[in-house]
């Protein structure tokens, strides 16, 4: 061989063998994409995927760059960890970095960080999450390390089908958050992209090994995710998976939540009386972005069986003793679900502690999930002349209670001089707020506020809000809270529980089930030797409190006794708020195969769209195939032009000899397909046989040209019915018959 054919051959050699490590980088890449989607189940919106890809395009990438100049095949692994480490770093903190890719010192307290923000959002959030920059973050290191093990089991220890592994843990993350894992079409997706990364990757593979692969995959793909434990019980009122997180501040995921299409099962109590507004937290300090909670630290951890006296509550207010048992069922976090004024709680696992100002309880180190715990409370009812004659001066500290921010629109304290002129006492002026709302013009909706972009309950929505007259219970109750505070009353916005639907009622007590059609923000407003008391100004939401008229006894109506005053107001059920809500549902019904439309979907409908993908993988690899095939031949590869050949007559139906010589597989061709290709045909198929055998055997090759070969392919369909040309596309024979070295 003279030394120019020689380092054709080589040029030639190094052109498959990168064609060959940018095509399994191409596919893992490709796998991993699939199976992350996985993720979405548990992530909101789809804009972290693209940060993920990127890190993993980038090692996979940095490696096959590498091993196209370089054949030690760990090195390319360092390498492609290199490249990853160098995309976190471009996207997450490339100021820290020398020249904006080499990290330093400060890059590494930046990634710790980013590491503590995601995990602390990882906590504080329900399900699916929002993908803030920590989570994002979080989500990149582990595309950083599946695409190195993606990497290092297909070119280092060249096992492809070790790739299992990685894509696993990958379509597995969900059932570790999520009550339930029933995303059958990302597993049939990525059993298929599984399949891919074999027929590329492997030099070898057979139709007798690969069609019990393909099916493997196929029922693998259909009954994992409806066998797979759950990790949280199924137990719920609808289909809509996952918990309610209280989180940090609840307001944040209300309106989420509310949105629900189908409610979830939240908790269940019973009570000897009526229902009860159940609170989770007291939001104190409002800004232009949202209420939220002030930072004062819980006191007396582990003592919550014993609570102090109300804040303001005076001996002179009347007052009920009341007793719940709750059981917790899809509320997780690390505040519990009290009524107002909690007195003790008993049978709680691990330590709580309560908020002096709120009355709130939480922990640090328990979950509020799966506590089953009686709370002993006592519930004030005062009359509407104690109201009246509470006095304006505020306790020392309340002056936060009346603070408001500077970007407050200046609708809301117009409206609430022109609503309340006339009032002569704060709490007729209380009322008079209440009585705007909810006997006014303004209507409940859950979309208007998301359409107009007003949603949330900050000071910048509230002038949308009150121009729209349209919103949930959060915008009602901020507005309400922020015009009291206008006038000199003390007021804060609570996230909790409306009383929920009666379930039981017996000669004992009455069972009440509270789902995610309960949440609730309400404004409680506060008055000096009364305390704090509830008002509910959301339309069509909850119960307004009632309050007796006189704690004087009237000699004038001797059969009634004034002196005992009506109790504040105990529902027994609320209307639901989400208009997706189903009351009507029984209890025991198992819905966790139901759409939001009733209708029952069982999973192996997935079939119908795996199958019909799955069948096309022989056609696919096959294209492929041909497709690499003819370019080689452009490139100068005359040897795979006679290879192509002689598959295309296999697939067609015409018994050839894999090992038969190129001659003799001609004249096999030539006897059988004498009459049906014709002179020309034969004529093509001769010329083409001659220019394959002299560039093997004779010093001076000639040059094969495409044309040629899709000249005798197309003569060779012709030679066949519509029929087989049909069956040799879809179910081609060759498709995973032993790979050629170079074909």
């Amino acid at each position: 061989m003279s030394t120019t054919e020689a380092a054709r051959v080589a040029s030639v050699a190094k052109h498959y063998r990168r064609v060959r490590l940018w095509s399994i980088a191409g596919v893992l890449a490709l796998a991993t994409g699939v199976a992350a989607s996985s993720l979405g189940a548990v992530l909101a919106e789809g804009a972290w995927w693209f940060p993920f890809m990127a890190v993993v395009v980038a090692v996979l990438a940095s490696g096959a760059a590498f091993r196209s100049v370089n054949s030690r095949a760990w090195l390319g692994s360092v390498v492609a960890a290199a490249g990853g480490l160098v995309s976190l770093v471009l996207m997450f903190a490339p100021q820290t970095a020398t020249l904006g890719i080499i990290p330093t010192g400060d890059t590494a307290s930046r990634f710790g960080e980013l590491v503590t923000q995601g995990q602390a959002s990882i906590a504080v959030q329900r399900f699916p999450a929002d993908a803030f920059v920590g989570i994002v973050f979080l989500i990149c290191l582990g595309a950083l390390a599946v695409a190195v093990a993606m990497d290092v089991a297909a070119f280092v220890l060249q096992k492809p089908a070790l790739t299992a592994i990685p894509l696993t843990i990958l379509l597995l993350v969900p059932s570790f958050v999520r009550t339930e894992l029933h995303d059958a079409f990302v597993f049939a997706a990525t059993a298929i992209a599984y399949v891919a990364v074999l027929l590329v990757a492997s030099s070898q593979k057979n139709t007798r090994s690969a069609w019990p692969l393909i099916s493997a995959a196929l029922v693998l793909s259909l009954i994992v995710p409806v066998v797979l434990p759950s990790a949280e019980p199924a137990e719920q009122l609808g289909s809509g998976q996952g918990l309610i997180s209280t989180g940090v501040n609840p307001i944040i995921n209300l309106s989420t939540d509310l949105r629900r299409g189908i409610p979830l099962r939240a908790l269940t109590y019973a009570s000897e009386g009526g229902g009860e507004y159940l609170r989770v937290a007291a939001l104190d300090v409002f800004s232009e972005d949202t209420w939220e909670p002030s930072e004062n630290e819980p006191t007396a951890a582990g003592s919550v069986t014993e609570f102090p006296i109300a804040p303001g509550l005076s001996d002179e207010v009347p007052r009920e003793e009341k007793v719940l048992q709750v059981e917790i069922d899809r509320i997780r976090g690390k505040l519990l679900p009290v009524p107002y004024a909690t007195a003790n709680i008993s049978g709680l696992e691990g330590d709580w502690s309560w908020e002096p100002d709120g009355l709130t309880v939480s922990t640090d180190d328990s979950n509020s999930r799966g506590q089953n715990y009686e709370v002993a409370f006592v519930s004030p009812a005062p009359s509407v002349e104690q109201l009246e004659a509470a006095p304006t001066t505020l306790p020392d500290g309340f002056e936060r209670y009346l603070e408001l921010p500077e970007t407050l629109p200046s609708i809301v304290t117009e409206t609430a001089d022109a609503v309340t002129r006339g009032e002569t006492t704060r709490f007729d002026q209380a009322l008079a707020l209440q009585s705007f709302f909810a006997d006014g013009d303004f209507t409940y909706s859950e979309d208007a506020p998301v359409a107009e972009e007003y949603d949330g309950s900050g000071a910048g929505v509230l002038g949308e809000f009150l121009t729209a007259k349209s919103g949930y219970c959060v915008h009602f109750a901020s507005a309400m809270a922020a015009m009291a505070r206008s006038l000199e009353i003390p007021s804060r916005v609570v996230v909790g529980f409306t009383p929920g639907e009666r379930i039981a009622d017996d000669s004992d007590e009455r069972r009440f089930l509270v789902s995610t059609d309960n949440l609730h923000a309400w404004p409680e407003l506060y008055f000096p030797t009364i305390g704090w008391i509830r008002f509910e100004p959301t339309v069509s939401v909850g119960s307004a409190p009632r309050f007796a008229q006189s704690v004087e006894d009237d000699p004038n109506t001797p059969d009634v006794d004034e002196s005992q005053p009506e109790p504040v107001a105990t529902p027994t059920s609320t209307s639901p708020a989400t208009p997706g809500a189903r009351p009507d549902l029984p209890l025991d019904e198992d819905s966790s195969a139901a759409t939001p439309n009733g209708v029952e979907i069982s999973p192996w409908w997935w079939l119908v769209l795996a199958l019909p993908v799955l069948l096309l993988i022989p056609a696919l690899v096959r294209v492929t195939r041909r497709a690499l095939r003819l370019a080689a031949v452009r490139r100068g590869e005359t040897g795979t032009a006679w290879r192509e050949v002689r598959d295309t007559a296999i697939d067609l139906g015409y018994p050839l000899s894999a090992t038969a010589t190129p001659r003799q597989q001609f004249e096999h061709l030539a006897e059988h397909l004498a009459e049906h290709l014709g002179d020309s045909g034969t004529s093509a198929l001769s010329s083409l046989l001659g220019q394959v055998e002299a560039s093997a055997f004779s010093p001076r090759p000639e040059t094969v040209r495409a044309g040629a070969v899709t000249n005798v392919l197309a003569a060779l369909r012709a030679s066949v019915g519509w029929r087989g040309q049909l069956r040799a596309a879809l179910a081609p024979r060759t498709a995973f018959s032993p790979r050629d070295r170079r074909g």
